[in-house]
C-alpha cells in the first residue's frame, strides 16, 4: 500500500493525531486563493481582500480549528512571536492587570507573552537583559527600577524594541525605547491636596527605597510645603505589606505627634499600614486616615482611597507600541513617551 502523503503525528497516548488543517485546506474550503488566506491569517494589511472574503476565510479557519504553525513562522521570519513582560514582583497585584492589558493586544496579533520577575533587584534586572539578548522575545515591556537608558540601549541596538512603564515623561531619543506613564508627581500631589481638603494637617508618607516612590514623594512634599505643612517620610525596603506595617508601627510609636493621615506610595504599603493600625486598636478613618497609590483589585473591597493607574490601558498601549515598532521601518523611529490619565478613587479609608 502506498503510504499517505499527509503528515500525522501521535498524541500523548501514542495514537495517531488528526492532521493539522493547513492554509491550503482553508483556501479549498473557502473557495479562495492560498495567497488570500495567508494575507488574512498572518494579519497583513489586506486592502486587496474584500471584507466579505476576509470574513469567510476567518469563519472557515475557525470551523476547521486552524492553529498557526509558530515554529515554521519563526523560521520564516526570524521572530519568536513572543513579547516579554519584565516586572519587579509577580506577587504585587498591580502587575497582573498590566500583563492582562498586554495580552489583550498581543494575542490577537499572534504574540505570546512571557513574564520575567526581577524581584526588583539590580542583579535581577541585569539577568533579564542577558536573557533577552539570547533571543527569547521580539519585544519587551518592562518596569526597571535600577537600569537606565545606557544599560538598556543594548536591547534596541540588537533589534529588540523596549517599552518602559515609567513614572514620568521621558524625552524622545534615537533608539527604539518608548515609555508609557501617568504623571506620578501630579497624581501624588492631587492625593495630598485631597487629604488636606479633608482637614488633615499632619500627613505622613510611607515609601520604598526605589522605584516610583521618588516621584510620588516629590508631589506629596511640594503640596505639603505649599500649604505651610511639614512633610514626614518613613522609608522601608520594599513595596510590600510587611514594609507598610513596619513603617506604620514606627509612626504610631510617636504618640504625641502621630499623623492623622498616612499616604502609602503604593497600595500594598497602604494595606500593610491599615493592618498595623487596626492591630493597634485604631479605627480607620476615625483615628487615622489612610490612602494608597495604584488601585489594585483588593483596594475597592477594603475601601482604600487611592490613586488609580489604568494598568490595563498601560499594558495595551505598550503592546500596540511594540507591534508598530516591529513593522517595517519601525525600529528606526525615535523613542516616544505616552501619557495616560490617573484618577483619585475616594473611598471609606479617608
Amino acid at each position: 500500500m502506498k503510504p499517505s502523503t499527509t503528515t500525522r503525528g501521535r498524541n500523548w497516548r501514542g495514537a495517531r493525531a488528526p492532521a493539522r488543517p493547513t492554509q491550503k485546506d482553508i483556501a479549498l474550503a473557502a473557495g479562495v486563493s492560498q495567497a488570500a488566506v495567508s494575507l488574512v491569517l498572518n494579519k497583513t494589511e489586506t486592502p486587496s481582500v474584500p471584507a466579505a472574503t476576509r470574513a469567510r476565510i476567518l469563519k472557515v479557519a475557525g470551523e476547521l480549528g486552524y492553529q498557526p504553525n509558530h515554529p515554521a513562522r519563526m523560521l520564516r521570519s526570524a521572530r519568536t512571536m513572543t513579547f516579554a513582560c519584565v516586572i519587579p514582583d509577580i506577587t504585587n497585584p498591580f502587575y497582573p492587570g498590566l500583563v492582562r492589558g498586554l495580552q489583550t493586544v498581543a494575542a490577537p496579533a499572534g504574540y505570546d507573552v512571557l513574564i520575567y520577575d526581577t524581584d526588583g533587584r539590580p542583579e535581577g534586572e541585569a539577568r533579564a537583559i542577558d536573557w533577552l539578548l539570547q533571543g527569547r522575545a521580539d519585544g519587551v515591556v518592562a518596569t526597571f527600577f535600577h537600569l537606565r537608558v545606557p544599560e538598556l540601549a543594548v536591547l534596541a541596538r540588537n533589534g529588540i524594541p523596549l517599552v518602559r512603564l515609567e513614572s514620568q515623561h521621558k524625552p524622545d531619543g534615537p533608539l527604539a525605547i518608548d515609555s508609557v506613564y501617568i504623571d506620578n508627581v501630579e497624581a501624588a500631589a492631587a492625593m495630598t491636596r485631597f487629604l488636606i481638603a479633608r482637614g488633615h494637617r499632619r500627613i505622613a508618607m510611607i515609601q520604598a527605597e526605589f522605584g516610583p516612590s521618588k516621584r510620588r514623594a516629590l508631589g506629596y512634599s511640594s503640596v505639603m510645603r505649599e500649604a505651610g505643612l511639614s512633610p514626614e517620610f518613613v522609608t522601608d525596603s520594599a513595596y510590600s505589606e510587611e514594609s507598610g506595617a513596619r513603617a506604620m508601627k514606627r509612626l504610631l510609636a510617636e504618640k504625641r505627634n502621630r499623623p492623622t493621615a498616612v499616604f502609602g506610595a503604593s497600595d500594598v504599603l497602604a494595606l500593610g499600614a491599615m493592618e498595623e493600625a487596626r492591630n493597634a486598636g485604631l479605627s480607620i478613618p476615625g483615628d487615622i486616615a489612610i490612602a494608597g497609590f495604584d488601585d489594585i483589585p483588593v483596594a475597592k473591597l477594603l475601601g482604600l482611597t487611592t490613586v488609580r493607574q489604568p494598568e490595563l490601558d498601560l499594558g495595551a498601549l505598550a503592546a500596540t507600541t511594540l507591534i508598530k515598532r516591529l513593522q517595517p521601518g519601525g525600529l528606526k523611529a525615535p523613542g516616544r513617551s505616552f501619557e495616560l490619565k490617573f484618577e483619585i478613587m475616594k473611598r471609606s479609608s479617608v
